[in-house]
């Protein structure tokens, strides 16, 4: 299996392409006596999040790469396209700070790094590429809630579903999915 280096240290990656799908069966499967709650998706009110998919995490030489990013590229981009075809919006997030750090609060002590706005590491994945017209909301904390617009932007296009797709699923994608819980999504 390939090694990343990671500030000189070769690190294995989490999942990889040939890993992810057996990875998620048995994740699913060790999961499944608590997922008592089966949810039915509208598909005529539902949107997409795409969650932080941004070069910043998924390159290997970032400080915050996430090594499992590169995996999850096909499967995002296929949800992507499945929801495109469908005609349902695909909505983005960038996690992005101002170059003084202005908005950077606490999160500047925990992290190595900022992804700065307008720089080229912010950038969504060449792969995953908003389409014109697509929303990309630029978010400065974990959840794409806290201090944005998209809830006003899911209200106006009467969405009532939300499948939240992206990057650090502990953190932002966590984030945004329990804050949609709170607004009932």
């Amino acid at each position: 299996m390939a090694k990343t280096l990671i500030n000189g240290v070769a690190v294995l990656p989490y999942v990889t392409t040939g890993t992810l799908a057996a990875k998620t069966d048995s994740w699913l499967e060790r999961i499944a006596p608590f997922n008592t709650h089966r949810m039915t998706l509208n598909r005529e009110r539902s949107a997409l999040l795409v969650i932080d998919m941004q070069k910043f995490f998924l390159d290997p030489a970032s400080p915050s790469f996430t090594c499992g990013g590169l995996a999850i590229i096909p499967s995002i981009a296929e949800t992507i396209r499945r929801f495109r075809q469908a005609g349902r919006p695909v909505i983005y997030t960038k996690h992005v700070h101002h170059p003084d750090n202005l908005d950077s609060g606490i999160m500047r002590d925990w992290w190595e790094g900022m992804c700065i706005e307008g720089s080229e590491a912010s950038e969504i994945h060449p792969d995953l590429t908003p389409f014109p017209g697509e929303k990309v909301v630029l978010k400065h904390r974990y959840s794409a809630f806290y201090n944005t617009d998209l809830e006003t932007i899911l209200r106006c296009l009467k969405i009532e579903d939300l499948v939240i797709v992206g990057i650090m699923t502990n953190m932002c994608c966590e984030s945004t999915a329990r804050d949609a819980y709170f607004r009932d999504y």
